[in-house]
């Protein structure tokens, strides 16, 4: 078998709500990567908000994070994407004129006021976050009144908006990607992810693709909610969590078990990584 590129999601894929990596999903990663093939990151999450267990237990091979705005090979940034400042500005004042809490995401923090983090923590509790849950989101924080002045942004998030999701998209305009957000089935569209200018994890696991030098038809995406739905359809081949969002399911080539039930596991067993 060609050595095949794994592009794993984090939350409800590798990591559960309730911060748990499968003891099944590591011994599937490690046995793949000792057979040849590339196990690689494939997350909303910021680089400083991913798991240390994960990375803790597995010497991943790349990173795609922020959705497609930061890609590592080995260690080393091969692609950055951050937006201009005239449309850094323009989101800013949307959020702030709507009062709309939000948070500025980069590779090393997340940069928000200070009084949008008790907003943001008080609502994903009330929406049935888990307190590690939080704690892995907020990760690095750093306060800033001047959110416009931070230039090393790669992805925002937004909460308890009075907009639902098709609305954020019509008023923002088509430089934004506004998705739902991805962290746990809450089932509120008034908060959600945004990248910018067409950014999104398949364009990262193209870019990611083009710097080894294989084809797409070498590559697997591995994913369960709403932005990893361009990834499933883009890869060569997609793998939905049984425990994932109908929409990704119906975009997978094979629909494995639950996160918690050796989804991992049982899907590289039936893709013979393993």
């Amino acid at each position: 078998m060609n050595t095949k590129y794994v592009f794993l999601d984090v939350d409800g894929t590798l990591v559960n709500f309730n911060g748990e990596v499968p003891e099944s999903a590591i011994r599937a990663l490690t046995e793949a990567q000792s057979n040849g093939h590339k196990m690689i990151l494939c997350t909303g999450r910021q680089k400083s908000q991913i798991y240390s267990c994960l990375t803790d237990n597995i010497k991943f091979d790349g990173i795609v994070a922020s959705a497609g705005a930061y890609i590592e090979l080995d260690g080393k940034v091969i692609f950055a994407s951050r937006p201009t400042k005239e449309k850094l500005d323009f989101i800013v004042d949307f959020f702030e004129d709507n009062d709309i809490p939000f948070c500025l995401q980069t590779d090393h923090a997340i940069y928000l006021r200070e009084e949008n983090l008790p907003r943001i923590c008080d609502f994903m509790r009330e929406r049935g976050s888990t307190e590690v849950l939080i704690e892995s989101v907020i990760g690095n924080v750093v306060f800033t009144d001047n959110p416009k002045a931070c230039d090393c942004v790669e992805k925002m998030a937004y909460y308890n908006s009075p907009f639902m999701i098709d609305e954020i998209r019509k008023l923002l305009g088509d430089y934004f990607h506004v998705v739902g957000y991805s962290l746990g089935k809450i089932g509120n569209a008034s908060y959600g992810e945004i990248t910018f200018a067409g950014i999104n994890k398949a364009t990262g696991i193209q870019k990611f693709m083009e710097a080894v030098g294989a084809p797409i038809s070498d590559s697997i995406a591995v994913g369960d909610s709403e932005n990893d739905l361009e990834m499933l359809e883009f890869a060569g081949y997609s793998v939905c969590m049984g425990n994932g969002y109908e929409k990704a399911k119906a975009r997978a080539d094979l629909i494995t078990t639950d996160i918690d039930d050796d989804g991992i596991y049982n899907a590289f067993k039936h893709l013979k990584l393993i």
